[in-house]
């Protein structure tokens, strides 16, 4: 059985990490979409489609599987040419969430290509999310003129975030008053 799931569609910075793991022996390959897929004008042109597919081949190949196997394919949108071809060809796709060892994996593979590109801010948490998502739109705007070459620039959502300027970060330290404290004594 073959898992496949993906890690950094959600992301503003760099391409997606494709994971295919051989679920009975723990082989893992990852595959990476360029960036460029998720700029213009490829991105309109849904390019990264036929290049996840393209990828995924490629590890099929690497891994040595046939059309008798499982394969377990994440819903996610940047795999959608991927189930549908594969099924189309004979493979027993089953469209998955996929959890556990591969998530991991492939998302750990996201964060070391983040980290090769300086995005280090103490640590890229592992988990995607709204921390990850500042940590890479602080790391951007610390170079913008640079750094936007690693950005989903297509995105939506980018021709707003490109306009953001970071708030001074500071310790805020709360203190918790009790009742009493705070009403004073009955």
């Amino acid at each position: 059985m073959i898992d496949i799931d993906d890690a950094g569609w959600g992301d503003m910075v760099d391409g997606v990490v494709l994971g295919y793991l051989r679920v009975e022996s723990s082989a893992f390959i990852s595959k990476v979409i360029d960036v460029k897929f998720f700029q213009p004008p490829l991105f309109a042109e849904k390019a990264y489609l036929d290049e996840a597919l393209r990828v995924s081949r490629e590890a099929l190949k690497e891994l040595a599987v046939d059309k008798s196997e499982e394969l377990r394919i994440c819903t996610a949108p940047v795999l959608e040419r991927v189930r549908e071809t594969l099924s189309a060809e004979g493979y027993k796709v089953t469209p998955s969430k996929i959890v556990g060892e591969l998530q991991t994996r492939v998302e750990m593979a996201f964060i070391k290509r983040l980290e090769k590109l300086g995005v280090t801010e103490n640590t890229v948490p592992l988990d995607p999310g709204r921390e990850r998502f500042y940590v890479q739109l602080r790391w951007i705007h610390g170079n913008l003129a640079r750094r936007e070459k690693y950005v989903k620039t297509a995105y939506k959502s980018w021709k707003r975030w490109r306009l953001w300027k970071p708030r001074e970060r500071t310790n805020i330290v709360r203190t918790v008053r009790t009742q009493e404290e705070e009403w004073g004594p009955w």
